[in-house]
């Protein structure tokens, strides 16, 4: 489960990444700010944007995330060993670069040098701080070495956790460098996207929203108790009685005891302090997150959860495995005093499971310049003109007609590198009614309404494409034609079907019969995957 930075938008539709308001020039403080009442705008987003993005894992070992971390993440003497063109795919590169303004920060970008091109793509530019780099490293060198020493005494008590240091820009974007652990692996998720860009009209490629960007670290620990274990800590960590007297102190979150939770009462302000501290290898103390949650609440979700633990314990035992699972969250948050702190109690065929999702403070970053989306995509002014009328197609309108076809092989097929031959061979086709026809070929019991055959078909050269009429009449309708190219040459014709990397069809859109004589272009979109 992956904590996010939240806000009061979040509660409406149309999620936005800095603001409720999509408007250029519309910054965070300015969608969030409260009203005369105290009361906060709740209201969505209102024009559309776009962005990509893109997510790539690798196994890690905690001395290769730590290197690779101060690296990308260590002050200014460690400038000489920056990251620099470090391939995180072919094609997909990462960088990170003194920010020359200021010594608090370095900017981290990333290449992506797309099939067939030379030049890289500028996919992301964001600023990060030394401060949050360095809680990010020893939280999750703390967190690893726990785990992995918990999970050879014992795997069956380790659980999973992840860290994630995110920072976000207008301009430049959105990355969250993400450690995972579970089951003894780790593993290190590199995720971006590119600046929200706007969809208004006069606006295309340009930056959607305005405002400081930011940085933040959050966390998610995991692991199981039963209702008698969440009755005695809740009633400790919210109830009154006794939870005033007997909060939690430094408590360890067993068995991720590298983060610990202390649990402050205000009764005056019908609150609790709820705070997060990591403790790291060299036993130092990092304040992580804190925020209040009213008694209220508390009781609701104590509650909530009763009801739903009964719940399935009781269809349980009148039928095991009978229960439906349930997930049950308490958000509250601080957002500029101390960060955000959220509490999930799941259950699933009787079993019980919380999870703590925390984060720290946003803390604000000098901004880079705007990354647009840079294409070699040539966009034609005009979409080519349709012949709509028989007379235009040089026939008439009629009751019956017939198909004159071209063959054609889309720029997927003919681009592909599975394509292990010369677009030439045998051709094997059918015709039914579009209403015959779904996605996935036709309907059962469906039949066709006409066959063809053509040998020797050459289409190497798009622009010198021979029409073949089928020699069926037809009445006037909407048909969908499937059909494949034996470029292998190793059809049976008595039962010919193609195999893998023969070109195929896929029936998207039809075609009208509604001449007496009715040009179409039948294209091959794909060559048949292996084992289709």
């Amino acid at each position: 489960m992956h904590s996010r930075r939240l806000a009061v938008c979040l509660l409406a539709s149309g999620l936005s990444l800095l603001s409720c308001d999509a408007s250029p020039g519309a910054t965070a403080d300015a969608a969030t700010a409260a009203d005369a009442s105290g009361m906060l705008s709740l209201r969505p987003r209102a024009e559309p944007i776009e962005f990509v993005g893109l997510e790539i894992e690798r196994p890690v070992t905690a001395a290769e995330f730590t290197e690779l971390a101060g690296r990308i993440f260590g002050d200014a003497a460690a400038a000489g060993q920056r990251v620099s063109n470090l391939e995180l795919q072919p094609g997909i590169t990462l960088d990170v670069a003194a920010d020359p303004r200021t010594a608090d920060q370095v900017v981290v970008s990333m290449q992506l040098t797309a099939p067939g091109e030379s030049t890289p793509r500028t996919v992301l530019r964001v600023p990060a701080s030394f401060q949050y780099g360095r809680v990010f490293i020893d939280t999750v060198r703390a967190a690893l070495a726990e785990a992995d020493a918990q999970f050879a005494r014992d795997p069956h008590d380790a659980e999973p956790f992840h860290l994630e240091y995110n920072a976000t820009s207008a301009r430049g974007g959105h990355l969250t460098l993400m450690v995972s652990w579970e089951a003894g692996q780790a593993r290190l998720t590199f995720r971006t996207e590119n600046p929200r860009t706007s969809l208004t009209r006069g606006s295309i490629n340009r930056q959607a929203f305005d405002g400081e960007p930011f940085e933040t670290l959050s966390g998610t620990v995991n692991f199981h108790l039963s209702r008698d274990q969440f009755a005695f800590f809740t009633t400790r960590a919210y109830g009154i009685t006794s939870g005033a007297a007997q909060n939690f102190r430094d408590f360890q979150l067993v068995p991720h005891n590298w983060l610990r939770i202390t649990v402050d009462p205000r009764l005056q302000d019908q609150v609790v302090d709820v705070g997060f501290e990591v403790v790291t290898l060299d036993g130092r103390r990092i304040p992580f997150a804190r925020a209040p949650a009213s008694y209220i609440a508390g009781d609701q979700f104590q509650q909530t959860c009763f009801r739903l633990m009964d719940n399935m314990l009781a269809a349980e035992a009148r039928r095991p495995g009978s229960s439906t699972a349930f997930s049950s969250p308490f958000y509250y948050d601080d957002p500029n005093g101390g960060g955000v702190v959220s509490v999930i109690i799941s259950g699933r065929a009787g079993v019980f499971s919380a999870a703590y999702a925390v984060e720290a403070p946003a803390r604000r970053l000098r901004d880079v310049d705007f990354v647009p989306y840079t294409s070699t995509l040539q966009i034609p002014a005009t979409l080519p003109v349709v012949h709509n009328t028989c007379a235009d197609l040089g026939s008439a309108d009629a009751l019956a007609g017939r198909f004159r076809v071209k063959f054609n092989a889309s720029s997927t097929v003919r681009r592909s590198a599975n394509l292990d031959g010369p677009l030439r061979g045998n051709i094997w086709g059918d015709v039914y009614r579009a209403s015959d026809v779904t996605i996935t070929g036709p309907r059962d019991g469906a039949r066709a309404v006409a066959s063809f055959h053509y040998e020797n078909v050459d289409i190497t050269d798009p622009a010198n494409l021979r029409e073949y009429e089928i020699p069926a009449d037809l009445p006037a309708g909407t048909y969908q034609l499937l059909g494949f190219m034996d470029i292998d040459g190793n059809a049976v014709a008595a039962s010919p079907g193609p195999d893998t990397n023969d070109p195929v069809t896929i029936p998207i859109g039809s075609y009208p019969l509604q001449c007496a004589v009715q040009p179409i272009t039948m294209e091959f979109a794909l060559l048949l995957p292996a084992g289709r």
